[in-house]
């Protein structure tokens, strides 16, 4: 059955548009009409509808900007524009946003029908084809969670043979062998009202095979999952790193707006940095897990790259050290003390073992501490790092437990301290971005340039520019140039084209209504309003 929304300005249009629909002999539901992008937009996010009829222009919004939002966020949603005949140039541009068809003004019943016929054909076919992926159920139950483990156990135990590795790989139709590699690890939270994603592991598939549909032709892939996360391992054929790592991050911004839309449970995206070697692709994957878990500091719903929270160099492969003190140090890197603690009393209750050897007990203890004082130091440039007082404080205990709170105190001290040096950085990064944006708003300035200019992921920048300013940046440049704007206007020698190209923008119509957005006025009654001092 087709579920339908209606979109145009015209209520008149719509009330035809259902009587037409509701003559047909296909099976269908109307769900829900709207007058503008916004608000098909709140109605589409309630009900779902696998068709949308709109019209491609409705006073100041614009419906390619619905089709492109619907590309990302429903992209199995069929779209049919209308077109006026002499916006039909323009309605070709709408192909490019996966637009199914569009029909020319004024519309004939049987074009329309003949639409939806085929619409309603094209979506029996793909459920029929769901219908074929539900037999696979138990197969793919018993064998995806397994793959991920053979599919390192192969690359680890060939690593000096990549022509065995692309024979085994090929045998299952894998094909990732290529010049470089990143990871992207989406994560969702954990609670006792977990969501339905989490409950059914196919509702894992269906959204994994989706993601897939954002991926195009410049990467070749393989993705791993389980109930509650999904592994992209991305690979390309070029080797510049930041062209690569721009793409991803494009691809990870796809994806999180495609979940926010779609699903209330809380995630995560996690981005590792660029490898060039496939031996170094099990650490990418792990960066990218550790990233993820930085929405303790970040926040839910938003893209993390390790190389934004940890140091990290490209194929670095970290080194050995035994596994309670990496847990331990994530954990207080990631300012989270109710784990690091729990580390820290594993760790204590593994040198309790030691039996009673006190001199090899405290060297132990020593050991940890001048492992989280050096990689702190490394990551943070803290002074006086190791700290000789607290080197005494631990040769000089009188037990063991005494040392463990020594210990833990340096923990929540460390936590304090990082949580300060963060919030600073944060800050002095935001006023950079903002002097940047001051400078160069006059010209073609997009978060990507502004985010190379201050050595920041886009996407990072993204997110910690609207937590601390609780705007994006693109309504922040908007708000700058539209200030600019107000004291260009105070000269009545430029025309509105030309306050509109010293301010950025080259189309004086978007201008304008970007101005009144802003003022509620147009640009020239500002400027009225300034010849008459008021």
């Amino acid at each position: 059955m087709l579920n339908i929304v209606l979109v145009d300005d015209e209520q008149l249009i719509i009330h035809h548009l259902i009587k037409i629909i509701s003559s047909f002999d296909i099976p269908h539901k109307i769900v829900g009409t709207a007058n503008s992008c916004e608000q098909a937009l709140t109605i589409i996010r309630e009900t779902h509808p696998n068709l949308v009829i709109t019209d491609i222009r409705m006073g100041t919004s614009n419906g390619l900007d619905l089709c492109d939002t619907l590309s990302v966020t429903m992209p199995h949603t069929k779209i049919i524009i209308l077109s006026g005949f002499d916006d039909f140039v323009y309605a070709q541009k709408a192909l490019r946003y996966n637009v199914f068809n569009y029909l020319l003004k004024p519309i004939h019943e049987k074009d329309l029908y003949d639409q939806l016929a085929r619409v309603n054909a094209l979506l029996e076919a793909e459920k029929e084809e769901e219908t074929k992926d539900f037999m696979l159920k138990e197969q793919l139950r018993e064998c995806l969670p397994l793959m991920q483990e053979w599919f390192f156990k192969i690359i680890r135990e060939n690593m000096d043979h990549l022509d065995i590795i692309d024979s085994t790989f090929r045998l299952f139709n894998i094909d990732i062998l290529n010049e470089s590699y990143q990871s992207l690890y989406v994560s969702f939270a954990q609670d006792s009202d977990a969501a339905e994603i989490e409950k059914d592991f196919m509702n894992v598939s269906r959204l994994a095979q989706t993601i897939t549909l954002f991926i195009g032709d410049y990467f070749k892939t393989i993705y791993f999952y389980d109930t509650n996360s999904i592994t992209l391992i991305l690979s390309s054929a070029g080797t510049n790193n930041e062209d690569m790592h721009n793409r991803c991050c494009h691809l990870a911004e796809r994806i999180r707006q495609y979940l926010d839309f779609n699903y209330q449970q809380q995630f995560s995206i996690g981005l590792s940095t660029v490898v060039h070697n496939i031996a170094y692709l099990r650490q990418s994957v792990k960066d990218a897990i550790a990233a993820s878990k930085y929405s303790f500091y970040i926040g839910f719903n938003e893209i993390i790259c390790i190389t934004d929270v940890e140091l990290r160099n490209t194929g670095e492969v970290l080194p050995n050290f035994k596994y309670i003190q990496e847990d331990l140090l994530k954990h207080l890197k990631l300012c989270d003390p109710r784990n690091a603690g729990q580390y820290l009393n594993i760790y204590y209750l593994n040198v309790l073992q030691l039996h009673g050897d006190r001199n090899l007990a405290t060297n132990k203890f020593l050991e940890l501490y001048y492992y989280l004082s050096n990689a702190l130091d490394q990551e943070f440039d803290f002074e006086k790092a190791p700290s000789q007082e607290v080197i005494a404080e631990i040769k000089g205990a009188a037990n063991l437990e005494e040392i463990k709170e020594i210990l833990n105190n340096y923990i929540v001290r460390s936590i304090k301290e990082i949580e300060l040096l963060r919030t600073n950085k944060s800050r002095k990064l935001i006023d950079k971005a903002k002097a940047c944006i001051q400078e160069n708003y006059a010209h073609d300035i997009s978060l990507e340039s502004i985010a190379y200019d201050i050595g920041l992921s886009a996407c990072y920048l993204s997110t910690l520019f609207k937590n601390m300013e609780k705007t994006s940046i693109k309504e922040y440049i908007i708000d700058v140039r539209i200030e600019a704007a107000k004291k260009y206007l105070q000269d009545i020698n430029l025309k509105i084209y030309e306050v509109a190209a010293n301010v950025g923008y080259t189309d004086s119509r978007y201008f304008s209504q970007l101005f009144r957005k802003k003022t509620g006025y147009t640009p020239g009654q500002y400027r009225e309003f300034i010849k008459l001092g008021t």
